[in-house]
């Protein structure tokens, strides 16, 4: 199943701050570099299961990216509904 998903990623809040020493139970032994894992977590920046992808040399990427998009959208539809209603 791993060999065949080569994207895994982690929508729980497994891994957040204050439970750091927490991830998802996967088959870490399993992951390559070509794997990708992306986690939603952003605190902390490098959660334990990015740091398990990262020793076997997948590609790792937090969520804070996405965090500080969704932000700057729901900034976009909060000026234009308030600039509509005024």
């Amino acid at each position: 199943v791993m060999a065949n998903n080569l994207l895994i990623i982690n929508t729980t809040p497994i891994g957040i701050y204050p439970n750091k020493n927490a991830c998802p139970t996967l088959p870490y032994e399993t992951i390559t570099s070509r794997h990708l894992l992306y986690d939603l977590v952003y605190n902390p920046a490098i959660t334990l299961f990015l740091q398990k992808g990262k020793a076997k040399g997948a590609r790792i990427k937090n969520g804070q990216e996405m965090l500080e998009k969704q932000a700057l959208q729901a900034w976009t539809i909060w000026q234009k509904n308030y600039m509509e209603a005024h």
